[in-house]
């Protein structure tokens, strides 16, 4: 068994814009753009700084990872302390964001293990949705697809991928289509959309891509949950009126209904790289983090909401700390709330617990810390106890908060 382990890129270069490559053998142009020098440097990463990971019904543990422009499995029997490699998810190597919002993802269930991610194309600002399938447990792939029915050198990424036990699952992403015919015809488009796709069979066939809202922001990432009746349910940073880029949500389902989930004014020109999360609990209570940089109320939120009705807005983290990216676990009452922390020297793993489905919350506690760059901290996919995975400079950690302090 050998520990798994990443390099971390600076601070500056953790978000994950989803731009396009130079073409395979080009030389920069000594009058390229910082954005261009930046996009090479993120592409010849010996590795990705993004690790995913999932847990399957015998409660093992799936990570991928990139290297090298491969996606490559590992799986661990001890809950996380070590991890054993399998193979690769690609066969040939291909220019795969893997840091910040964007990220390779991983969703497990018996012998079917089903990888997403997003693939840079050379033109900036531009990719595919890739995903890739294994019928043996991770032995073999079969060779990758595009998700995306739309096949211009636009923006297609920033894919968010869930699963549950019945077979039922959802890939959403960020997508250009709609820019892109609005501007074919002369006209102007605000933002991105937002696109999905679904499975009933574990993803051996999928549904046709159905647009799910417009005018959206361009580079936060999508929360997405499957709650018990078996509906995917999405939360992205949307364009409201009056350039206020707050919260929507609504089920991956065609005519359903979106729903304002923050009302926070945030009124920002450019996209903040700083998505939410959302959880779904055994009684269909939907739990919503997020990040909010208004000036009339800034800082980190989590509310719930049953149907169409939504809770009171409860403000959490310590601004002066930069508290930052947030995730959330629910299962039956119990709720957990997860972020980061930095105290001008180390990272600080945060969380506040619920055991009454988020009416009351627990006091903040520090559970990890670390030194160096960190990752986002992300609750383990499929997991039935809260895990959560943090990608720190000395490797991947799994906390589990039943075990924290």
């Amino acid at each position: 068994m050998v520990k798994l382990h990443f390099r971390l890129p600076s601070l500056a270069l953790a978000c994950g814009l989803l731009l396009g490559a130079l073409p395979a053998g080009a030389h920069e142009h000594p009058a390229a753009t910082p954005m261009a020098r930046h996009w090479q440097e993120r592409l010849t990463a010996a590795k990705g700084s993004a690790v995913s990971v999932a847990a399957d019904e015998q409660g093992r543990l799936w990570s991928v990872d990139m290297r090298q422009g491969q996606l490559w499995l590992s799986r661990s029997t001890d809950g996380g302390k070590t991890f054993a490699e399998i193979g690769k998810v690609n066969a040939q190597p291909e220019a795969i964001l893997a840091d910040g919002q964007s990220r390779p993802l991983i969703a497990v269930h018996g012998q079917a293990v089903v990888v997403s991610w997003s693939q840079a194309l050379p033109k900036l600002h531009t990719g595919h949705v890739r995903m890739a399938r294994s019928e043996d447990g991770g032995l073999s792939f079969a060779p990758p697809v595009i998700v995306n029915d739309n096949r211009e050198e636009i923006g297609h990424g920033f894919n968010a991928m869930k699963m549950d036990r019945r077979g039922n699952l959802a890939v959403a992403w960020l997508d250009g289509r709609e820019r892109s015919a609005a501007a074919r015809k002369g006209g102007k488009y605000a933002g991105s959309s937002v696109y999905y796709a679904t499975s009933g069979d574990f993803g051996k066939t999928w549904t046709a891509n159905a647009k799910l809202a417009d005018n959206t922001c361009e580079c936060c990432r999508i929360g997405l949950a499957i709650g018990p009746d078996g509906t995917a349910v999405a939360q992205w940073r949307h364009l409201f009126a009056g350039g206020v880029r707050d919260f929507a949500t609504t089920a991956l389902k065609p005519g359903a209904p979106l729903q304002r989930a923050s009302e926070d004014g945030w009124e920002i020109s450019a996209c903040p790289h700083h998505g939410g999360d959302l959880a779904i609990d055994a009684d269909g209570r939907r739990h919503y983090v997020w990040f909010t940089g208004s000036a009339r109320k800034p800082g980190l939120f989590y509310r719930y909401a049953d149907g169409t009705q939504f809770g009171t807005a409860l403000a959490f983290g310590d601004l002066d700390a930069q508290a930052g990216h947030p995730t959330v676990f629910a299962d039956e009452k119990q709720v957990a709330v997860v972020w980061r922390e930095f105290d001008g020297q180390r990272y600080r793993l945060r969380r506040m617990l619920s055991s009454d489905r988020g009416e009351t919350w627990s006091a903040p506690a520090t559970v990890a810390e670390a030194e160096g760059a960190t990752d986002l901290p992300l609750f383990v996919h499929g997991a039935a106890r809260p895990l959560v995975a943090w990608g720190t400079a000395a490797g991947l950690r799994i906390v589990d908060l039943r075990e924290a302090p």
